[in-house]
């Protein structure tokens, strides 16, 4: 991580911040060390200005970890606003901070956002349900095809 441009500007970011002691940079992480790390945590925060598929949180959630995100693209399906997480402005420092501020006060809010969230994964998104709906597109694809080509 020494050699990394973006590594020390995030440490330069953090001892400016004065918080440089409670910041570690894990580098990349051994996908079988993630779900122990999510675990660990009491937020996960996913703030990107675009993101298309909103997989963190995903992840996040089904280890029953609450995520503060920001409202774009698939973080939009992912998380649930008020019930799994919060969804915040995009490119807004002020509301991600004032997110984690009011759900690290609130501890029994948080482990219900973290249940609630663990429970919309097993139900929305398990690869089971991801693949049927993949195989519901194609043979609705499919059908429409068909359709068009009577009708020609």
């Amino acid at each position: 991580m020494d050699a990394d441009p973006e590594a020390r500007r995030l440490l330069g970011v953090a001892r400016r911040a004065g918080v440089a002691d409670r910041v570690r940079l894990l580098g990349a992480v051994d996908p079988a060390d993630m779900p122990g790390l999510l675990r660990s945590a009491d937020l996960v925060l996913c703030t990107p200005v675009y993101e298309p598929f909103g997989i963190v949180p995903l992840e996040a959630m089904a280890c029953g970890v609450p995520v503060v995100a920001t409202d774009v693209g698939g973080h939009r399906d992912s998380v649930a606003d008020g019930v799994t997480g919060r969804l915040v402005e995009p490119q807004s420092p002020e509301a991600v901070a004032d997110a984690v501020r009011a759900l690290l006060a609130d501890e029994p809010l948080r482990r219900a956002y973290g249940r609630a969230g663990r429970d919309r994964v097993l139900k929305h998104y398990t690869w089971r349900r991801v693949a049927d709906g993949a195989e519901q597109v194609y043979r609705l694809t499919l059908a429409d095809h068909a359709l068009s080509k009577e009708v020609a």
